[in-house]
C-alpha cells in the first residue's frame, strides 16, 4: 500500500452551491432572451429573423443550463443516502428536456436559413453545434439503455460509467464552445 497524505477537497455546502448555479443559469437565459428581444428584434415562429432569435435562447437554455443542471443532479454529496433511481430519472429527464429544446433550436435555425436561401452548415459554429447535438443524443440513448432499463448487467454499468461521465463533461464543454462561437459569429455578421 502506498501511504500518501490525504488532501481534502474544499468543502463547499452543496445546496447553496446548487442554488447559486441555478441563479446563474437563470441570469444567463435572461440575458440571452433580453439580447434577442430588445437588440435583435424579438421572437416569432414564422421563418423570419425573429424566428432565428429562438435559436440562441433555446440552445443556451437546453444545452448549457438544463444539461448543466442534469450533470449537477447526479453529483450528489457522498453523505446523501437513499435510492438512486429518483436521481437517475431526474438526471435523464433534465437531459431529455435539454435535448427537446436543442432540437427546437435547430428547427428554428434551419427553417430560417431555408426560408432565406442561406446555406446550412457553413461555419465552424454550425459543425461544432451539430456534432455536439449528435454526441449528446448518442450519450442520452446509451445512458438511458444502460442505467435506466433493467436489462443491463452490473458489469456493463460499471464498465460504461466512466465513459458516460467523460462524454457528459466533454459534451457540456462542447456546448459552451458552441455557444461562444455562435455569439462571436452573430456579432461578426452584425458588425
Amino acid at each position: 500500500r502506498c501511504h500518501h497524505p490525504v488532501v481534502e477537497m474544499l468543502d463547499l455546502p452543496f445546496l447553496p452551491f446548487c442554488i447559486l448555479l441555478g441563479v446563474l443559469g437563470f441570469v444567463c437565459v435572461a440575458f440571452v432572451s433580453a439580447w434577442c428581444q430588445y437588440w435583435r428584434g424579438g421572437f416569432a415562429w414564422d421563418g423570419s429573423i425573429q424566428m432565428f432569435n429562438w435559436h440562441p435562447v433555446l440552445m443556451v437554455t437546453g444545452m448549457v443550463v438544463l444539461y448543466g443542471a442534469a450533470s449537477l443532479v447526479y453529483r450528489l454529496p457522498a453523505s446523501w443516502s437513499g435510492p438512486k433511481l429518483p436521481w437517475k430519472v431526474l438526471h435523464s429527464s433534465l437531459a431529455l428536456a435539454a435535448f427537446i429544446l436543442a432540437v427546437l433550436g435547430l428547427v428554428a435555425v434551419f427553417r430560417f436559413h431555408n426560408d432565406h436561401g442561406t446555406p446550412n452548415m457553413y461555419s465552424l459554429h454550425s459543425w461544432l453545434g451539430l456534432a455536439t447535438i449528435l454526441l449528446f443524443s448518442c450519450q442520452w440513448l446509451a445512458g438511458f439503455s444502460t442505467f435506466l432499463l433493467p436489462w443491463a448487467p452490473a458489469w456493463l454499468r460499471g464498465l460504461y460509467k466512466p465513459v458516460h461521465v467523460f462524454f457528459g463533461s466533454t459534451i457540456l464543454l462542447l456546448a459552451v464552445a458552441s455557444c461562444v462561437s455562435g455569439i462571436n459569429e452573430k456579432l461578426f455578421f452584425s458588425l
